[in-house]
């Protein structure tokens, strides 16, 4: 008799969320891992002695609601803190880019008011296109777990 019915190799945020759902729908999952930690983008390290943060904390935004409630992620720990701004990307001449909390248009204005103009309705665009392919993130091809066991 097979122990496994489903084997997931690397224990990532990714990984383990798949595992996670798998398990759910009763299947047997192994979930393998090279590191000594799991977890993937969503790991709290110390990048320098004293200061800690997730490697990847600026993709929170992309965790889709349905996880965090399919997998009950606020009982298990899972607090979001959002960030004062979401990108500061300085130049070698000085100059930088600030987006988050209402800056963006403003930042981009200093290095290019033509793009200052556009990047409201390129956030639009962007948005939309994101809300269609959220759509399709959690959505199982058929008969995906019928075919196990």
């Amino acid at each position: 008799m097979n122990e496994t019915d489903v084997v997931i190799i690397g224990a990532g945020h990714n990984g383990l969320t798949c595992a996670a759902y798998l398990a759910m729908a009763g299947l047997r999952v192994k979930v393998v891992e090279r590191r000594k930690v799991v977890g993937g983008a969503a790991v709290t390290e110390e990048f320098h002695p004293g200061f800690r943060n997730s490697v990847a904390a600026y993709t929170v935004s992309l965790l889709n609601p349905q996880i965090i409630a399919d997998l009950n992620l606020a009982e298990h720990g899972l607090r979001i803190v959002e960030r004062r701004a979401q990108n500061f990307l300085p130049a070698p001449d000085g100059s930088y880019l600030l987006t988050g909390e209402g800056r963006t248009r403003q930042s981009v204005a200093k290095l290019s008011q033509r793009d200052a103009v556009a990047i409201d309705a390129f956030s639009r665009e962007l948005e939309a296109i994101a809300d269609v392919l959220r759509q399709f993130v959690l959505r199982a091809p058929p008969n995906l777990v019928e075919g196990f066991g």
